[in-house]
């Protein structure tokens, strides 16, 4: 896991560019607190820069990592499972390596193949190959989009890295904010690649990767989300026997490491389920990692951890959640997030990963199990979409706009939708085009692009054999990547941790892409063939449990200290802020709502954002 950034086809000097990379490192030291490099090649006006930290091959994995003859250069960000299987082959073909780090063989792929190295790699990845002999620089990031990569087109050359912050801090781009960022994050909670929330900034979409020569920039994708629909000829067990075997396997995997790897623990089905496999297979006591909510009932799911961890013999580790501290908090959180996000808990992740980095450099995870198996209960909602055909679109859309209901106001915009998977965005939509006109003050309110980053293309619409795959296909391709991957690589590389996320490896997202849905959500039940799972390796108390997603506490931001935090920091910043004192003024007059405070959370966070690079 490393912090990565470069430079390409600079009018800069050798000398320039040396102190803008060393500028760009010295930003991104959070991410490789271990070791630290910076190549320039000044025939190509182009330097590569890497912050590691090391969890595999220590002494021969320093980054950029170059072939023998200093024809490519590589820096990666992540990790690459079948590094072990690709070294084998390349061996067989006469390639020699220096030592066994996944990096080596990025290199040594890129020789044989080019770009199209990208699509034998499995594992999670932001990568950078810098061919001096071709003259190129190529960029991509992984298919699930674990790991993310910031890039611009400057006067200074090509520029890219990690963290936007790194950008800024060498000079080679200017911190400005997007309106089209600011209005599609207050419509979602996110902004989706390749919108980024600094004007122009970019960020690599999913799968997709970057070729840069002499002549042109070219942009492409080396992986689609596309189901795989075939009729079900298997039983229900015979795909949870199948699922067992790769899910065992990509766990079995993501524990390679020259450092011990522990877990996140919540006491779910996801996190307990790669909690367990990974206690049988790691031939040594697993470290578990959960965080409590004593002040919430609801919420607070330590019987069900603590179980877990008995059941497994682990060496549990716990952090209660509390309240008091998030304002303490809060900036730093934004700081390192580099985009405002309110689409998972920023502050229950932060607050985790300090807990685990205490004890471990990685950690493996249960992202991706809702996304990928249909862990969510809004997919079960078939009656809005049978009365869609019969229904008025256009006076359900004129009625949304001014219905003051927030709730009313959704299931009017879901029904008037001009078309399904336009519906479907509705269900996650935060403020509409007329909340934010009215958020906003004129000279940063933009006529879009509200949703349409994440409305589905039709390549993988046509892929969608019914509304689960095709809501489930939103929210992989959309909040899932872009929401919480993104928010889990910031908030755990804020304190120099990795998470794997064994749920997104290749072969099981494979699986998944050709389950049929009637093995994921069923007569009022969610993720059913991970139900089978529960079933045959988890404590039953455990395996009981209906999904219990990772939020935080009803009414968390509606009671002191948080509430008047948050009242402070918005109207005292209305003067140099985005928004509109009489927005605020009359939100904070209203008797509490869940939906004022979803709103002012959205807010806030975004507020921070702007205080913090403004």
């Amino acid at each position: 896991m490393c912090g990565i950034a470069g430079i390409f086809r600079s009018p800069w000097s050798q000398e320039r560019i040396q102190t803008a990379l060393e500028a760009m490192n010295a930003a991104q030291r959070h991410r490789g607190p271990d070791q630290e490099g910076c190549v320039v090649l000044k025939e190509l006006g182009a330097g590569l820069a890497s912050r590691r930290l090391t969890i595999l091959d220590f002494e021969h994995g320093r980054q950029p990592l170059a072939t023998e003859d200093e024809s490519v250069y590589v820096v990666l960000n992540g990790e690459i499972y079948n590094h072990a299987e690709l070294r084998q082959e390349l061996v067989g073909k006469g390639h020699r390596f220096r030592g066994h780090s996944d990096t080596e063989v990025v290199a040594h792929l890129y020789e044989e193949s080019g770009w199209r190295c990208l699509q034998r790699l499995e594992g999670m990845f932001a990568l950078a190959v810098l061919d001096a002999g071709q003259r190129t620089l190529l960029l991509a990031r992984d298919p699930m989009g674990m790991k993310h990569l910031y890039y611009a087109q400057t006067a200074q050359g090509l520029v890219f890295a990690s963290e936007a912050k790194a950008l800024f801090a060498a000079a080679v781009a200017e911190a400005r904010p997007s309106l089209a960022g600011i209005d599609t994050y207050l419509a979602l909670g996110y902004v989706p690649s390749p919108l980024t929330a600094f004007e122009g900034l970019q960020r690599l979409m999913p799968g997709q990767y970057l070729h840069v020569s002499a002549g042109a920039v070219n942009k492409d994708f080396f992986w689609r989300l596309a189901y795989q629909n075939h009729a079900a000829r298997r039983s229900l067990d015979e795909y949870a026997e199948e699922l067992d075997s790769l899910l065992a396997r990509a766990v079995k995997t993501h524990l390679s490491a020259d450092v011990a790897v522990g877990a996140f623990l919540s006491g779910g089905w996801d996190s307990s389920l790669t909690a367990t496999y990974a206690a049988r297979v790691s031939g040594q006591r697993l470290k578990t990692f959960s965080i409590l909510f004593p002040g919430s009932r609801t919420m607070d799911e330590s019987r069900y951890s603590r179980l877990m961890a008995r059941t497994l013999g682990s060496e549990h580790h716990e952090i209660e959640f509390r309240e008091s501290q998030i304002p303490q908090q809060l900036a730093a959180i934004a700081r390192h997030l580099d985009e405002p996000i309110t689409a998972a808990p920023c502050a229950i992740s932060y607050n985790l990963a300090w807990l685990a980095a205490g004890h471990v450099k990685t950690v493996i995870s249960g992202e991706g199990a809702d996304e990928l198996f249909g862990g969510y209960e809004w997919l079960r909602l078939e009656t809005p979409y049978r009365l869609r055909p019969v229904l008025p679109k256009w006076a359900l859309r004129r009625a949304a706009a001014w219905c003051p209901h927030r709730r009313v106001r959704r299931a009017l915009r879901v029904l008037g939708a001009a078309k399904d998977h336009e519906a479907d965005v509705e269900w996650r939509r935060g403020a509409t085009p007329e909340d934010k006109r009215a958020i906003l003050k004129p000279e940063y309110a933009a006529a879009g692009p509200d949703i349409a980053p994440v409305l589905l293309p039709a390549d993988i619409l046509a892929s969608c054999a019914d509304r689960v795959q095709r809501c489930l296909a939103l929210e992989i391709r959309g909040r899932l990547a872009d929401g919480i991957l993104f928010m889990t690589d910031k908030t755990a590389m804020a304190h120099s941790l990795e998470v794997r996320m064994p749920f997104l490896d290749r072969a099981v997202v494979d699986f998944a892409l050709r389950l049929p849905s009637q093995f994921k959500v069923h007569h009022g039940h969610e993720k059913i063939v991970l139900r089978k799972l529960a079933q045959r390796h988890l404590p039953a108390a455990v395996a009981a449990r209906r999904k219990h997603g990772l939020g935080y506490p009803a009414g968390m931001w509606s009671k002191p200290p948080l509430r008047e935090f948050l009242r402070t920091l918005l109207l005292d910043n209305t003067s140099r802020g985005p928004f509109r004192r009489e927005f605020l003024e009359r939100a904070y007059s209203r008797r509490r709502r869940s939906h004022t405070e979803e709103m002012l959370r959205r807010l806030a966070f975004l507020q921070l954002w702007w205080n913090e690079f403004f």
